[in-house]
C-alpha cells in the first residue's frame, strides 16, 4: 500500500518557523493517513470503532429528544406556549426516528452480543420497553400530525408515560452494561496501575 509521505526541506539554516509550523502540520495529516486515523497508531475514533454494534451510539439520541419533547411539551401547554408546543413537534419526530435506529439496532446487538443466562430475560425486557417506546412515539406523533393537540388531556397522559418507559429502559440498559458488563471488554488493572481521585 502506498503510503503519502511529505517532507518540507526549509532554509539552510533550519530557523524558518512557517515551514516548521507547515512540516508539522503535514506530518500529523500523514499520521492521521498512514496510522489508522491517529499520529499516535491508535485507531481514529477508537471507542466507536471498538463497539461491537451502533446500540450504545444510537440509544442516547431518543433518550435525549424524547425526554427534551415530554418537557417542552408539557410547558407549553400550561404557559398556553405555542411556539413551544411547536418546537416540541420537532423533538418528537427526531426522538421517533432515533427510536426506530436505536430498535433496529438493539435487535441485531441481542442476535451478536454474547451474554449470560442471568442477563437474557432482563435483555428481553429491555427490548419490549424499547418496543413500547417505539410505539408510543409513533402513536403521539401520529395524533400530532392529525390534529393540533391543545390543553391537558389524554396526550398529555401519555407524554408522560412514554418518559416513565424511557427512565425504566435506560436504567435497565445501564444496569447490563455496568453491573453485568454485557458488550465489555474489560481491562484489567493491577493494584499498582490503580488511580483514585481521593487520593
Amino acid at each position: 500500500m502506498n503510503y503519502l509521505s511529505f517532507s518540507i526541506h526549509g532554509n539552510a539554516d533550519g530557523h524558518n518557523e512557517i515551514l516548521e509550523i507547515l512540516t508539522n502540520f503535514l506530518a500529523f495529516f500523514e499520521g492521521l493517513t498512514t496510522n489508522g486515523g491517529s499520529p499516535n497508531g491508535s485507531n481514529f475514533l477508537e471507542g466507536i470503532s471498538s463497539l461491537a454494534n451502533v446500540h450504545p451510539l444510537l440509544v442516547h439520541f431518543p433518550i435525549a429528544f424524547l425526554s427534551l419533547f415530554v418537557v417542552v411539551d408539557l410547558i407549553g401547554t400550561a404557559a398556553k406556549k405555542t411556539e413551544w408546543r411547536s418546537f416540541a413537534s420537532g423533538l418528537l419526530y427526531l426522538g421517533t426516528v432515533f427510536a426506530g435506529l436505536t430498535v433496529w439496532a438493539g435487535m441485531q446487538a441481542a442476535e451478536t452480543v454474547p451474554h449470560g443466562h442471568n442477563v437474557h430475560a432482563m435483555m428481553e425486557r429491555h427490548g419490549q420497553l424499547g418496543f413500547s417506546i417505539l410505539a408510543l412515539s409513533l402513536a403521539l406523533l401520529a395524533w400530532r400530525l392529525r390534529r393540533p393537540v391543545e390543553g391537558w388531556g389524554i396526550y398529555s397522559f401519555f407524554s408522560i408515560i412514554l418518559l416513565g418507559v424511557l427512565i425504566f429502559g435506560a436504567d435497565l440498559g445501564g444496569l447490563m452494561v455496568y453491573k453485568y458488563g454485557v458488550a465489555v471488554e474489560a481491562v484489567a488493572v493491577s493494584a499498582e496501575e490503580s488511580h483514585h481521585h481521593a487520593d
